[in-house]
C-alpha cells in the first residue's frame, strides 16, 4: 500500500543512512587519529587503563631524566677522584724520592705544593648540576651527607605510588670539607646483657617438644634479680607464680614475650626502678636491662640472688654481677679524606697537626724529620687506599644507575606497547571498512532518493 501521509520506505532508508553515517564517522575518526579508543565514550575501561599507563610512563620519563642527571653527577665525581688518585700516586713517588740522602726537600716540597693545589682545584671544579660530592661544605644548609638519585617508580594494587633510589654516601667519599665542624654523637644509656639467648637457657626448654619448647614453667620456679643504679642499694626484682598468674595465659608455658612484659610490669610497680630501667631482648635474644638516662654517670648493675631457682642467662650470684656504664656525648671531626688531620710534626721547628692537603716537608731535617716524612708517606698511602675505595663505591653506583636506566627504558617501551594494544586502531582494517561504508552510504542515498520518488509516481495518476 502506498500512503501520502507516511513514506515507510523513505523512513527505512533514512534510518539505514543515519546508521551508516554514524559508523562512517567512527571509522573516519579511527583512521584520522589512529586510535580505536580516543576518549572515554569509546571504551571507558580501556580508556581508563590507557590513561593510567600513560601517566605512569610520564613519571618513568622523569625518572629516566633523574637517572641521567645522577649518572652525570657520579661521572663527574668519579673523574675528579680518578684525577686526584693519579696526583696522590705522583705525590707518594716524590715523597719517597725525598727520603734519599742529599735530596733538597724544599725543592721537592715546591712540586708537592703544586700537586696539592691541583688536587684542590680538581675537587672544587668537580661540579655537576650545581652539586659537588668530593669538595663540600658540611655546614651549608643544602648539604646532604647522603644523596639519593630517583631510580624507579611503581604503583601498587591500591594505587599508592612509591619511588626507589640509588643512594650515594657523600660522607664517605668527600675529599675536602670547607667547614669541618665537629659532629656530636649522642650519649648512650647503660645496658647489661645476659650471657646467652633466653630461649637457649635450660628453663625455656630448648630441647623440648614443640608444644613447650621456648617456654618456661613458673608453677614452682622463682627468678630474683638484684638491680643497682649508680652504685646505690640493690632493688630486688622477683617473678614467680603469684606475680605471673595475672599477666600470662599459662604459668606452665610462659613465652619470652610474656616474660619480658611481666618483668617490665614488675619494674613499673617497684619503687626505685620505675621510670629508670627497662627490660628487653637484644638482637641475639639475650635478656637485657637498660637505663632510661643517657649519660656517662648512669650505671646499672644486675646480679642474681640466692633465692633464684632458675638461670635466665645471668648465671649464679656473684660479688659484682653484670655492670655497665653509659657514655657521654662525643665529637668527631667531620673533615674529608685529604683535609683531615693525619699526624703531628715531631721535627724541630715544626709544630701542630698536618693533613695530606697541607703537609710541608721543606723543614723536615734530622732523625725526627725522617720519621715525620715516613709518617707522611704512610698517610698519603692510606689516603690512596681511601680514594680508591671511594672510586669503587662510585663505580658501583654508576653500574647501578646505568642498569636502572636500561630497565626504565625497556619498561617505558613495554608500557607503550600495552597502550597500543588497548587503544590503537588497525589502520588497514579500518581503511577497508571506510571504503565499504562509503559505498553503503552511496547506496543508502540512492535508496532514499527512490523511496522519496514513490509519492511523485502516485501524483502522476491524478494528472
Amino acid at each position: 500500500m502506498t500512503s501520502l501521509l507516511t513514506n515507510i520506505s523513505a523512513m527505512t532508508a533514512l534510518t539505514t543512512l543515519k546508521g551508516i553515517n554514524t559508523q562512517l564517522d567512527m571509522t573516519s575518526n579511527r583512521v584520522s587519529t589512529g586510535q580505536r579508543v580516543s576518549n572515554a565514550a569509546d571504551n571507558a575501561a580501556y580508556w581508563s587503563i590507557a590513561t593510567t599507563v600513560r601517566t605512569d610512563n610520564a613519571s618513568l620519563g622523569a625518572v629516566k631524566d633523574s637517572l641521567g642527571l645522577g649518572s652525570s653527577a657520579v661521572d663527574t665525581a668519579y673523574n675528579g677522584l680518578n684525577s686526584i688518585l693519579t696526583d696522590l700516586q705522583n705525590m707518594r713517588a716524590k715523597l719517597q724520592t725525598a727520603l734519599t740522602p742529599g735530596v733538597d726537600r724544599s725543592k721537592v716540597q715546591t712540586e708537592i705544593a703544586a700537586i696539592q693545589n691541583k688536587m684542590k682545584a680538581t675537587a672544587d671544579s668537580s661540579v655537576s648540576s650545581g652539586q659537588n660530592w668530593i669538595s663540600v661544605d658540611s655546614a651549608a644548609s643544602n648539604y646532604q651527607s647522603q644523596q639519593q638519585v630517583v631510580a624507579g617508580f611503581s604503583r601498587n594494587a591500591g594505587g599508592t605510588i612509591d619511588f626507589s633510589y640509588v643512594k650515594v654516601d657523600v660522607g664517605t667519599i668527600k675529599l675536602y670539607d670547607a667547614t669541618g665542624t665537629s659532629i656530636t654523637k649522642p650519649a648512650t644509656e647503660a645496658q647489661v646483657f645476659a650471657s646467652q639467648s633466653l630461649t637457649g637457657t635450660a628453663p625455656f626448654r630448648p630441647g623440648a617438644a614443640a608444644g613447650t619448647r621456648g617456654t618456661a614453667d613458673f608453677s614452682s620456679a622463682v627468678v630474683e634479680l638484684s638491680i643497682k643504679l649508680n652504685g646505690g642499694a640493690g632493688v630486688t626484682l622477683k617473678l614467680d607464680k603469684a606475680s605471673l598468674t595475672a599477666a600470662v595465659a599459662d604459668v606452665t608455658k610462659v613465652t619470652t614475650d610474656e616474660f619480658i612484659d611481666a618483668i617490665n610490669n614488675t619494674i613499673a610497680a617497684t619503687t626505685g626502678l620505675t621510670g629508670n630501667v627497662t627490660a628487653g631482648l637484644d638482637s641475639q635474644g639475650r635478656l637485657t636491662f637498660k637505663t632510661t638516662a643517657a649519660t656517662s654517670t648512669t650505671k646499672i648493675q644486675v646480679d642474681t640472688t640466692a633465692n633464684n631457682t632458675i638461670d635466665v642467662g645471668f648465671g649464679a650470684a656473684s660479688a659484682t654481677g653484670a655492670v655497665a656504664t653509659g657514655t657521654n656525648a662525643s665529637s668527631t671531626t667531620g673533615k674529608g679524606t685529604l683535609d683531615s688531620d693525619v699526624g703531628t710534626y715531631t721535627a724541630p721547628g715544626m709544630t701542630g697537626a698536618y693533613t695530606v692537603a697541607n703537609f710541608d716537608i721543606s723543614k723536615l731535617v734530622g732523625t725526627k724529620g725522617d720519621d715525620d716524612l715516613r709518617a707522611i708517606i704512610n698517610a698519603v698511602d692510606q689516603a690512596i687506599g681511601k680514594v680508591t675505595d671511594a672510586g669503587t663505591k662510585l663505580g658501583a653506583n654508576k653500574t647501578q644507575i646505568d642498569g636502572q636506566k636500561t630497565f626504565v627504558d625497556t619498561l617505558m617501551k613495554a608500557n607503550d606497547r600495552t597502550v597500543g594494544i588497548l587503544v590503537d586502531a588497525d589502520v588497514e582494517e579500518e581503511s577497508t571498512k571506510l571504503k565499504a561504508l562509503q559505498t553503503q552510504q552511496q547506496l543508502a542515498i540512492q535508496a532514499l532518493s527512490i523511496a522519496n520518488s514513490s509519492s511523485q509516481n502516485v501524483l502522476s495518476l491524478f494528472r
